[in-house]
């Protein structure tokens, strides 16, 4: 099962970068671009989506981290202020979501090198 949670913490990190390369179009080729921009949101449900698979699991094996639990929490915070943005079409909703973002990532930094395996 350790395994397991390895390898959906990895796949949450790359889904996370997929929906992140998002705010780096500008360096990216046209057809990259477009296929980001059109995937963005699904690359970010599915790293939601798995972080909370990921977390079942640890509860499951009585390993629940609380930076993973953070970890989470901003990812979910990401999502939704995401969603938010995208519905109501209000730039606080999408400062909230970048800001969310890097904090996401600071998290799921954290977590890994607290709770690293090697």
């Amino acid at each position: 099962m350790d395994k397991l949670l390895g390898a959906l913490g990895f796949l949450i990190i790359v889904l996370f970068l997929a929906a992140s390369l998002n705010g780096f179009k500008k360096y990216l080729s046209e057809d990259s671009r477009k296929f980001i921009s059109k995937n963005h949101q699904y690359f970010g449900m599915a790293a939601s989506f798995f972080a909370v698979v990921h977390m079942v699991i640890a509860i499951s094996l009585g390993e629940l981290r609380v930076t993973g639990l953070l970890a989470l929490l901003a990812l979910i915070g990401t999502g939704v202020m995401g969603m938010l943005f995208k519905k109501l079409k209000k730039k606080d909703f999408y400062v909230l979501h970048r800001i969310f973002g890097v904090f996401a990532v600071v998290m799921i930094i954290i977590h890994i090198v607290f709770n690293s395996q090697y």
